[in-house]
């Protein structure tokens, strides 16, 4: 059985989420709680496989709740289970340690599979936001890749006009730079990308995404 602890301060929500688990025949509601501080002693003392949170909660978000949660050493799948989509959201409860962020509306067999995936350690995520949340990666990966490279904002400049054809003395006359110094640029440009030529750095540039 998956025992699983119930949070959110509408107690008409816990008495749904109650009736529609014990159908599931594999998960035992173990507890609920209305509030932060009453999930954080249920949490301890009962110790779920799963503890469903909702976000917004008299005394502490679940967003803070989950990171109390994580450092008391709370082992167990916490998903924050809420009617708020917002992008800052979800990824402020990921990173405060949550193993999943499923909107309200989630269907009733999907929460069940859900509840069953994140007990044997599989994040959960809705459909709906996961577009938002691979943006965000995506946006934080090119970041790293920025800072890895460690190409400036005007190297990067002087790469995008060469790519799109630009001669060094074209691309010196739109950033007010002189021929020679946009040429020793490039060759700089060229040892930190590890390229031969211009065209190299260019391909090499686009290939890591920094133009």
């Amino acid at each position: 059985m998956i025992s699983v602890l119930l949070v959110d301060d509408h107690p008409v929500v816990i008495e749904g989420l109650r009736k529609l688990l014990e159908v599931a025949g594999d998960i035992d509601v173990t507890g609920a709680a209305n509030d932060a501080s009453t999930a954080l002693k249920q949490a301890q003392m009962l110790k779920p496989d799963v503890i469903l949170l909702d976000l917004r909660m008299p005394g502490a978000t679940g967003i803070q709740t989950t990171r109390r949660l994580r450092e008391q050493e709370y082992p167990g799948a916490i998903i924050v289970l809420t009617s708020y989509g917002d992008q800052a959201y979800v990824t402020q409860a990921l990173e405060a340690g949550a193993d999943g962020y499923l909107l309200k509306s989630t269907p009733s067999d999907e929460l069940i599979q859900s509840i069953r995936a994140a007990s044997r350690g599989r994040r959960q995520l809705s459909p709906e936001l996961l577009d938002g949340v691979l943006e965000e990666f995506g946006g934080l990966a090119r970041e790293k890749t920025v800072r890895d490279s460690d190409l400036s904002q005007d190297d990067r400049e002087i790469l995008r006009r060469a790519s799109q054809g630009a001669t060094n003395r074209e691309i010196g006359i739109a950033m007010d730079r002189s021929e020679i110094a946009i040429k020793k640029r490039l060759q700089s440009i060229f040892q930190k990308l590890g390229a031969v030529d211009r065209a190299h750095a260019v391909a090499e540039a686009i290939r890591r995404g920094l133009i």
